[in-house]
């Protein structure tokens, strides 16, 4: 399985006044909001691990258990720049999924990661865009869902900007029904310079915890252990569409890329949101229980996988300017073979006028003009 990285958002909503103790305020909470009786609160401990504070007994509210929950990084900003490496440098396809309790409309995370990410690592690698392609889908738990699609072309990455204003907002309303969302992003680059083009593919996955099933949640924990191809599981859109992006590249997990948001009040979160805590940890787990040797031996096959990229791009570099200096050369030995035939068809012409008349006044003039020289040079 191909590199995961679980990225992990934590945005705590601070309420008036000073938080309480969880000791102090779990039994009244738990009463009021029956979802917090498995939620908990959360502390950063450091840059890739939380600890969880919870209660697994509503009737014993004193009675608390801390868990460690482990991440890759707790902060994703950094984190969509080498997703972006991985389509643009290594040309390698890529899976970004997003997960919040909550279903919502992401057109500024869309706008951010499809467009304005995607326009300053372009530029950063000297590349243009040739064209884009865009397709929406949503993935329903449910057979009485709305199976919305759509599909469009463009050839700025504005263009996709207006679309994702207009046309995801509109797909991704209330309205249309509940289902995960699916956005397919399609680039056509190129290079003038080295003389390249390639197309990658960035497959976005939005998931809604509150919209999850049963069954998509076993799937999940079945993908991310590797054990979809042996397990019997069945599948749901959610896991179709997962096993898809899988099969699509070659049997292989592409560049996988986990976004987790958690929603906290005051450092405590309710039922769903520690259960999607803990699907990120457990996520994250899988691919740390690998041999310690095996991330840093494919760190340092990715790099020289990199620079073998690289050595190609400036050997094809080399060549196409070799080419066009041997056809500068062939030409320029087109020309002076012609400059020569022109020179000796002269010769010919002159050999010839020697001892014609013409020749006789050639000769004639030619010794005026000696003399002409010799009187008015001293």
């Amino acid at each position: 399985m191909e590199q995961i990285r679980v990225m992990v958002q934590l945005r705590d909503n601070k309420s008036v006044g000073e938080p309480e103790k969880l000791q102090e305020s779990y039994a009244s909470n738990s009463d009021q909001n029956p979802t917090l009786q498995h939620g908990g609160q959360v502390r950063i401990l450091d840059e890739h691990s939380l600890q969880l504070l919870y209660c697994q007994d509503a009737a014993n509210p004193h009675l608390l258990m801390a868990q460690k929950l482990h991440c890759d990084v707790l902060d994703p900003l950094g984190e969509i720049p080498l997703l972006l490496n991985n389509l643009f440098v290594r040309r390698r396809d890529a899976f970004l999924m997003h997960l919040r309790v909550k279903r919502e409309c992401h057109m500024i995370f869309l706008i951010n990661t499809l467009v304005l990410d995607v326009k300053t690592k372009l530029k950063r690698e000297g590349l243009d865009l040739d064209r884009c392609i865009v397709k929406f889908r949503k993935l329903l738990e449910r057979k009485d869902g709305n199976n919305l699609q759509a599909e469009c072309s463009f050839n700025i990455l504005h263009d996709l900007t207006e679309w994702i204003i207009h046309h995801y907002s509109m797909l991704s309303g209330l309205r249309t029904g509940p289902g995960h969302e699916v956005l397919e992003v399609e680039y056509v680059v190129s290079s003038q310079e080295r003389h390249i083009q390639f197309t990658v593919r960035l497959s976005v996955l939005l998931v809604a915890m509150e919209e999850l099933s049963v069954t998509s949640l076993h799937g999940l924990h079945c993908y991310f252990r590797d054990e979809h191809s042996t397990s019997p599981v069945v599948a749901t859109e959610l896991l179709s569409f997962m096993l898809h992006v899988s099969k699509r590249s070659h049997g292989q997990l592409p560049y996988t890329a986990v976004l987790v948001h958690i929603m906290s009040t005051n450092s405590q979160v309710d039922a769903q949101n520690a259960e999607l805590l803990s699907l990120a940890h457990f996520i994250s787990r899988q691919h740390k229980n690998q041999p310690e040797n095996l991330p840093s031996t494919s760190a340092q096959l990715n790099q020289v996988e990199v620079q073998q990229q690289e050595v190609h791009d400036r050997f094809k570099l080399v060549h196409d300017s070799l080419m066009q200096y041997i056809q500068k050369a062939e030409q320029l030995k087109g020309y002076r073979q012609r400059f020569d035939d022109q020179l000796a068809q002269f010769e010919k012409l002159l050999k010839r006028t020697a001892h014609t008349e013409f020749g006789h006044f050639l000769q004639a003039s030619q010794a005026n003009l000696d003399q002409i020289n010799k009187r008015v040079l001293p």
